[in-house]
């Protein structure tokens, strides 16, 4: 019996050993597989308006944010044609804080005005490089200044102003948001109802302390108007790269909401119009976000800023 058993052990090692092997091959097949990627099975890539609704969902992911007051902090860009007829760029800082009491803060500083492009740096050195205004120094006894009407700056479209509660409570869906804003169409307003859609929704995107649900809402029911068009080869004034939500005001006009695609806050909105001598895609007037959302830090005016406290 125990000459029997040791002959059978051989058998046993043989069979684990084809079993280990098979193993490996499997192994071994499974790594090729993962390695190599079906045939006819590419990735496809996310168009530009997939871009945007996926964009528009992570903000409106986003909790609505908390404190005492609501900050917009913005650098102004314009480009336009200086007084020796060459093109000049002007930038500025915008602050803008609204307070839950109702109480208002807001003051703008003029920055630098420089030539845009060679050729008006050409032109610019060619006139005596004069100084340009307005910057930092063409004033010193207004350096600081309000730049809006604080007591009507919820105003969303003419004869509409809500209030920052109204504000926060409207829609987080699109088809809802564009029935609850044709609710308060003006009498006498002399546009069509896509315009008042067009004037409201910008406004509660770029300009106001909406929620980002109405946020979020807002892009999805501006894209959905005739002449829109989502766009991901445009740059802002900074150089970034974002998906581009792009609405026709008229023949020549159009505005531009530059989009973080990573968060979907709003980089800049922007305007493009023919300037002559100013290249084609660029835009004439940006507005770029340097800071939004709710805080508890008071605002404290520039020293000798006058009327920059208010009520709204």
């Amino acid at each position: 019996m125990v000459g029997r058993g040791r002959g059978r052990r051989p058998v046993a090692h043989g069979w684990r050993g084809i079993a280990l092997a098979a193993m490996a091959v499997v192994l071994v097949i499974g790594a090729v597989v993962l390695l190599v990627p079906p045939q006819g099975r590419e990735p496809v890539a996310a168009t530009p308006v997939q871009l945007l609704d996926a964009a528009a969902g992570k903000l409106a992911a986003q909790p609505q944010g908390s404190g005492r007051y609501w900050w917009l902090e913005t650098e102004e860009v314009r480009r336009t044609k200086g007084g020796e007829g060459f093109l000049v760029e002007q930038r500025g800082k915008d602050v803008l804080v609204l307070g839950r009491d109702g109480d208002g803060y807001t003051w703008y500083e003029a920055v630098s005005a420089r030539p845009y492009g060679a050729e008006a740096a050409a032109a610019w050195k060619r006139a005596g490089s004069p100084e340009l205004c307005p910057a930092r120094g063409c004033d010193p006894n207004l350096r600081f200044y309000p730049q809006r009407t604080l007591e009507k700056y919820l105003t969303l479209a003419p004869g509409w102003q809500p209030t920052l509660d109204e504000l926060l409570g409207l829609p987080h869906e699109a088809n809802a948001l564009r029935t609850e804003l044709l609710k308060h169409v003006s009498l006498g307003y002399d546009k069509s109802p896509d315009d008042w859609v067009r004037e409201t929704g910008l406004r509660l995107v770029k300009d106001v302390p909406a929620t980002p649900g109405t946020r979020a809402a807002a892009y999805r029911m501006l894209a959905a108007l005739p002449g829109a068009r989502v766009l991901d080869d445009v740059r802002d004034p900074a150089g970034r790269r974002g998906v581009t939500l792009q609405l026709r005001v008229n023949d020549a006009v159009r505005v531009q909401l530059v989009i973080d695609p990573g968060s979907g806050e709003l980089w800049t909105s922007q305007m493009v119009a023919p300037i002559r001598g100013l290249p084609q895609g660029a835009a004439a007037v940006a507005t770029i976000v340097v800071r939004a959302g709710w805080s508890d830090a008071q605002p404290v005016p520039p020293s000798g800023c006058s009327d920059c406290r208010g009520r709204y």
